[in-house]
């Protein structure tokens, strides 16, 4: 940029103000230097030296004013900025300036009359630099990391992503909008994610996150001054979906056979397995399983196995194959944390045979006390029992006899 973008403020006015008492002459003298800031634009190209404007005393007429600046940005560092010409009191600056490097300068101008000191009083010079939009905006970090459920849904808040600029504040220079220029994948949709332009916050914009399929995506978020037409500066944000339960259990298959002996508590009867589309080994994944029909009396267990996908299935008290010879069961399955959405529960048929054990007859009743009369015939008859074979689905024949060591 030329001079013709320099607010340059003109000439000083130097006023002199006389006071006179009759009969003594000059008495008295008061010098006002009047001049507002003077304003300079950063990143001027020149040519340097730069003539910025012009300080005069009313005494240069008759005497021979020597000209010159004192304190920060001319002998104070940074030294040398600011030059001033001895004789015609113009003010030079030697090189570009930086707002954000320092947005003003203040110090003082003199002028000294030759043989007679100071023909003025010091007088302040104040430049003020004015702001280019010579800064793109900076992110806090060249990538950020965030985390996202899979379930989450539309609106949900993930990440902040926030840029400065250090061009002048409060003016379009360094007023940001932020925007999205690119999503990978680009599924289920392009348009997962969402960014407020003032705030810098992502939301998730649309259903259809699945860890499983889109395990994380990739955002390039771009910040632009101008209030979003100026310079530009972009970051990648990286997002990992994470788990949530929205995948049901599914049995291996839907029915299962087994049989057992009858009588036998705690006998395991088989093992039945599920898959989950879920975060292994996470309580998403984790498998329940629960007996929701066909056991009223509570004749069977079933556990987790070990591994969380199997259901061992045992009996928790003794079968009786003449009172049932089979059972069916319905096994429920679920995870150790509630469904994330709404989801059917898997179920699967168990049918549980009795097998048949030769079970010993039955006495009844198992003990009698008897008494007979003393001297009884050989043969006659001492007591009646009646005997009763369990085994009510075999057809066999029940002997009875006596044990010897009760013969007298």
């Amino acid at each position: 940029m030329g001079t013709t973008g320099l607010a340059v403020v003109g000439i000083l006015l130097a006023i002199l103000q006389v006071s006179s008492f009759e009969g003594e002459g000059l008495r008295r003298r008061k010098r006002e230097w009047v001049i507002p800031p003077i304003s300079v634009v950063e990143n001027d190209r020149g040519p340097y030296p730069l003539r910025l404007s012009q300080v005069r005393s009313n005494e240069d007429k008759g005497k021979n004013i020597s000209y010159s600046i004192t304190g920060p940005g001319a002998d104070q560092p940074p030294v040398g900025l600011f030059t001033m010409d001895r004789n015609t009191g113009n003010l030079y600056l030697t090189q570009p300036l930086d707002r954000e490097r320092k947005d003003s300068y203040m110090f003082q101008a003199h002028a000294v009359a030759e043989g007679s000191g100071n023909a003025e009083a010091p007088m302040e010079i104040i430049v003020k630099v004015i702001d280019q939009n010579d800064n793109k905006p900076t992110f806090a970090q060249d990538i950020f990391l965030g985390a996202v459920a899979e379930a989450s849904p539309t609106g949900f808040e993930v990440i902040k992503v926030v840029a400065t600029d250090v061009d002048q504040p409060n003016t379009a220079n360094s007023d940001i909008r932020y925007r999205l220029i690119s999503q990978e994948p680009q599924l289920p949709s392009d348009l997962m994610f969402v960014i407020n332009p003032i705030t810098g916050v992502i939301r998730v914009n649309a259903s259809g996150l699945d860890r499983e399929k889109y395990p994380t995506y990739t955002l390039v978020v771009q910040a632009a001054d101008m209030v979003g037409e100026g310079l530009t500066g972009e970051a990648k944000v990286i997002l990992t979906v994470t788990d949530s339960n929205d995948n049901a259990p599914a049995s291996t298959q839907p029915s299962y056979e087994a049989e057992v002996d009858e009588n036998k508590v705690a006998a395991q009867i088989l093992t039945m397995s599920v898959t989950d589309g879920d975060d292994p080994h996470s309580l998403a994944w984790n498998a329940k399983f629960r007996i929701v029909d066909g056991d009223p009396e509570g004749l069977f267990t079933i556990e987790t196995g070990s591994n969380k996908h199997e259901g061992i299935i045992s009996t928790a008290k003794g079968l009786d194959f003449e009172k049932s010879s089979t059972h069916t069961l319905l096994v429920a399955v679920v995870n150790e944390v509630p469904f994330a959405v709404p989801l059917p529960i898997a179920t699967a048929t168990v049918v549980v045979t009795v097998r048949d054990v030769n079970e010993a007859p039955v006495l009844d009743p198992v003990e009698m006390h008897v008494v007979k009369r003393e001297a009884l015939a050989v043969d006659s008859d001492v007591v009646q029992y009646t005997t009763s074979d369990p085994d009510t689905g075999r057809t066999q024949k029940v002997t009875n006899g006596h044990r010897p060591e009760f013969i007298r």
